[in-house]
């Protein structure tokens, strides 16, 4: 009965926010006139009842018992679904639960007739979708499809006010971290894919093959994703609402990388196990250390700007991380029980903190006055240090410590964001930080695998390259982006496609026909985009919503583009990982140049749909259409565009009623 109980879980905690999210994009694509607020109050009212209820019964019948379970071709996709149902699952999956209900409750208020109230809950039940598989999930796919949606969920609520330019600035920042990240998390999954490993619990089968330096990259990749190094970019993160603040940074994103290595981390690899032996340069036991002076580092600093700042959800966030860091100093020491009960417990206490600031600015009415009186902690701090090197370290936080705020710099020449406008300049900027990243990016590898280089492998994942940076060429024209999109897409799944044939002694007789149409495509794309370049006149600047036509026809060329790159949840994610699976055991280097690719390919369908549907609108009746249910920012919009006419703000003022029905005045 266990069994079955914990295959149900799986399906409901599954297939329930899918159905959710498309109920919510469906209301709101369909009823334009009408769209009620009431029917996404019942849904996610009764959606969150329905959760706790799930978990109240899997801890009646199953409760903290360690239970196996291994679900056959799961939701029909092709493979399995590993589930192993223990003290950690349970205790995060009631943990996330009740987080999600209590922020959705504290939503549906907060959010009340927002412009972006449909937005909003479509993320997150996007967002709770990929906490299940996270929590749930032991197999790489579904793990991978969970942390990788988690992600991409977390970047979209920064840009949730989408009329502002700096949020969408600040978002594809952040995305480019997470995905920078996501690469080392992915080499990890390669590692366990090519020694046949499909059960991430496993980790530390490796050891047999003499690959514990593995440790390394699941450690770089929990600390991206929970913010510990670089920790820079929290405050940029800080752009979407209060509830996404509080459900991202406060208590369930940056706090799900600690449940993972909860899960899966080794008792033999802590610090305490290889004690002393962690005296040579090539012990594995060497990653753990540098990771604890890193936790420590980052703990130091983030309580300096935590100190320093005084903004109120950068304070928390800053906060955050050093109680995190102090977690993974526990989880890297062995102490499991310890770092489980601190991360629930400190997980909702941020929770509580960020959910009590918009509150806390109308109790004290100014910043200063909320600013508390110097704790025990100051009083130490001050009599630890002098004070010529208390102010040398408060000048360091003021700057972000200069040399890691200047990371910022490489990111945005690299995306474009150095530049207000898209033109020859930004984009011979984004060719060479592309083109230099690449190289490095090969050498690295070469330099760890000399005897499996091939020369037509790098030139043709070098042309897929190529398709990209044309792709950012051709940014401001959709047809000719979509179609260089799938140009470098198609390479990358050539290139694997050709190591799966070689690897089974067959001939493709259509692969040299494949690489002679790419070549030409690619020739003919670059003769037109130099020739476009040279003979457009006319500035594109950033971010001014120039091509938008409407929500809906925006969101389809979103998706279309998230769709070529493979992004989880789409239709040609199941083909990829097909790809990914086979190609793994033969050509892990091959598969990770593609997956590298693929990541620019994403990072730039961001930019796309940022640069060229959302941001500050050129035409005063594209920026009523995104406000026109919120009388608020329809004050702000016609304050803001000094062309309109008085009448025309007459005409387009509007009375919401209790239904959330827009009702023309007489």
């Amino acid at each position: 009965m266990e069994n079955y109980l914990i295959t149900y879980i799986a399906h409901y905690f599954v297939l329930f926010p899918i159905a959710k999210v498309l109920y919510v994009n469906i209301q709101f694509f369909t009823n334009v006139q009408e769209r009620e607020e009431r029917l996404v109050r019942k849904l996610v009212s009764w959606g969150c009842a329905s959760d706790i209820i799930h978990i109240v019964i899997a801890l009646i019948f199953v409760g903290f018992n360690a239970v196996p379970v291994r679900i056959e071709s799961f939701c029909l996709i092709g493979w399995p679904l590993v589930v192993h149902w223990d003290l950690h699952t349970i205790i995060f999956l009631a943990f996330t639960t009740t987080i999600i209900a209590v922020i959705g409750r504290f939503s549906l208020f907060y959010l009340h007739r927002d412009a972006y109230y449909y937005k909003f809950f479509s993320l997150y039940f996007i967002f709770q979708l990929a906490l299940a598989l996270i929590v749930l999930s032991s197999s790489t796919t579904y793990l991978f499809m969970g942390w990788e949606l988690l992600g991409l969920s977390s970047v979209l609520l920064i840009a949730f006010y989408e009329h502002r330019s700096n949020p969408l600035k600040n978002a594809l920042r952040v995305l480019f971290i997470y995905e920078f990240g996501d690469i080392f998390f992915f080499s990890l999954i390669l590692l366990l894919l090519f020694f046949h490993i499909e059960d991430i619990t496993k980790l530390s089968l490796i050891q047999e093959h003499g690959c514990e330096w593995a440790m390394f990259l699941l450690i770089v990749a929990c600390f991206f994703k929970s913010g510990i190094f670089p920790w820079i970019y929290l405050p940029r993160a800080m752009e979407g609402p209060t509830p996404s603040s509080a459900i991202f940074y406060g208590s369930l994103s940056s706090h799900i990388p600690i449940f993972f290595l909860l899960r899966v981390w080794p008792q033999e690899w802590t610090f305490p196990a290889y004690w002393p032996d962690v005296w040579t340069i090539a012990h594995p036991a060497n990653a753990i250390v540098l990771a604890i002076v890193i936790c420590i580092f980052s703990a130091f600093v983030t309580t300096l700007m935590s100190r320093q700042h005084s903004d109120a959800k950068n304070t928390i966030a800053y906060a955050t991380t050093t109680q995190l860091a102090i977690i993974y100093i526990e989880v890297f020491f062995g102490l499991y029980t310890l770092a489980l009960i601190h991360v629930v417990s400190h997980g909702i206490y941020r929770t509580f903190e960020f959910l009590r600031t918009p509150s806390l600015f109308h109790h004290y009415h100014t910043m200063e006055t909320r600013r508390p009186r110097m704790t025990s902690t100051g009083k130490h701090f001050i009599s630890m240090f002098p004070e010529s090197l208390r102010n040398w370290l408060y000048s360091l936080t003021i700057n972000e410590f200069g040399f890691l705020s200047r990371s910022f710099d490489l990111i945005d020449r690299f995306l474009g964001l150095k530049f207000l406008r898209f033109d020859k300049k930004s984009a011979g900027s984004f060719s060479i930080s592309v083109a230099s990243t690449w190289i490095i990016f090969n050498a690295v590898l070469f330099s760890i695998n000399r005897n499996h280089f091939d020369v037509k492998d790098v030139l043709l994942m070098s042309l897929a390259v190529g398709f990209t940076v044309l792709c950012f060429c051709n940014i401001r024209k959709i047809s000719m982006f979509f179609v260089t999109l799938i140009c470098s897409a198609w390479t990358v799944g050539l290139v694997q496609e050709e190591q799966l044939i070689k690897h089974v002694d067959s001939t493709n007789q259509w692969y040299w026909v494949f690489l002679i149409v790419l070549a030409i495509a690619f020739v003919m794309i670059a003769l037109y985009t130099v020739y476009a370049l040279s003979q457009d006149d006319e500035k594109h600047t950033s971010y001014t919503a120039r091509l938008s036509r409407s929500p809906f026809t925006n969101a389809l060329l979103f998706l279309l583009g998230l769709t070529i790159v493979g992004v989880p949840g789409l239709g040609t994610f199941v083909g990829w990982e097909y790809l990914v699976h086979h190609t793994a055991a033969v050509a892990p280097y091959v598969v990770l140049k593609g997956f590298f690719i693929l990541k620019v390919n994403t990072v730039l369908v961001f930019l796309f749909y940022f640069s060229n549907f959302l941001g500050f609108p050129e035409h005063k009746v594209q920026m009523r259409h995104h406000y026109k249910h919120d009388t608020l920012h329809l004050r702000w919009v016609q304050k803001h565009a000094p062309a309109a006419s008085k009448n025309t703000e007459n005409q387009e003022t509007r009375h919401i009623g209790d239904s959330g029905e827009v009702e023309k005045k007489a």
